[in-house]
């Protein structure tokens, strides 16, 4: 297995990824389809080199996408967000999550970033804990109710 910088032959696999990912967080059905400024997003963070995959022969199976611009209310310092992390499911509980994550805290501390923040969604239980025994915790929690 090797871990490197997404390239534009990737694109799919993320794609496919991310609307995995969102069946994951249980969001409605129609949310789930990547939609157009999801694909430009995709292909502008390959083109900043803010996504790191892991391959198996190969093969693309993990990435955890970075970003370092990210603003975030009640957050006042510079911090390394991570958008979104996804281990194929046939991969899982293999140590490819935390392969990634070290790899990001390495690329954070190279960058100067004294935190790294990532949004788990409550649905994805597997999410929570995998992020909790990474010594990651809430910060704020938003609330909604629909009228």
């Amino acid at each position: 297995m090797k871990i490197r910088y997404t390239i534009k032959s990737d694109f799919d696999f993320l794609i496919e990824s991310l609307e995995k990912n969102r069946i994951l967080e249980n969001r409605p059905k129609k949310d789930i389809k990547a939609r157009p400024s999801d694909k430009k997003e995709f292909r502008e963070a390959i083109r900043k080199k803010n996504i790191r995959i892991v391959e198996d022969k190969g093969k693309p199976v993990a990435f955890l996408y970075f970003r370092t611009d990210f603003k975030l209310m009640y957050i006042y310092e510079k911090f390394f967000w991570v958008d979104l992390i996804y281990v194929n499911q046939n991969y899982r509980g293999k140590g490819l999550g935390k392969l990634l994550y070290n790899d990001a805290f390495k690329i954070a501390k190279k960058k100067g970033f004294k935190k790294i923040i990532i949004d788990v969604f409550d649905a994805n239980k597997n999410s929570v804990g995998f992020h909790e025994k990474l010594g990651f915790g809430p910060v704020y929690t938003i609330y909604q109710k629909k009228v």
